[in-house]
């Protein structure tokens, strides 16, 4: 009896081991975009995405989600940005995906995040997959 909680005992201690040596990944909450990065996706929602999806980020068509609010919060917190970059990027605009470059894709993600209180930094986004993999949307402070 007393082997099994010894070796019991070690193998929680090897699992924290190996918890700790994980890199951690990284959220939203330490701003990871920049303002001009959501200023250029602003730009770029109000001349691609707004028709649809309304500058209030809340569509009056039942079928087309809106971006803000409990859409936002069930639909974007915890997911990573890679997630929703690809999401839009593969299917934004309908019957046109692909049509603007990467990086516009992505800006136009940033605004999302902006416009729904999640904080900014110094540093922009770049269209790196494996990075953006790494980044996980927190909810917004407040």
């Amino acid at each position: 009896m007393k082997y099994c909680s010894v070796v019991a005992g070690l193998m929680l201690l090897g699992a924290a081991g190996l918890a700790q040596a994980q890199e951690p990944e990284k959220s939203t909450s330490s701003g990871v975009f920049s303002n001009e990065e959501a200023k250029r996706g602003e730009a770029a929602y109000n001349a691609n995405c707004v028709t649809c999806h309304g500058s209030e980020l809340r569509s009056t068509d039942r079928e087309i989600p809106h971006l803000s609010d409990k859409s936002f919060k069930f639909g974007w917190i915890g997911k990573t940005i890679a997630e929703k970059y690809e999401l839009v990027r593969d299917s934004m605009p309908p019957k046109e995906e692909h049509s603007l470059s990467d990086q516009v894709y992505l800006d136009i993600v940033t605004y999302i995040l902006k416009f729904n209180k999640v904080p900014a930094g110094d540093q922009e986004l770049k269209p790196d997959l494996e990075i953006l993999k790494q980044i996980t949307i927190a909810a917004p402070p407040g």
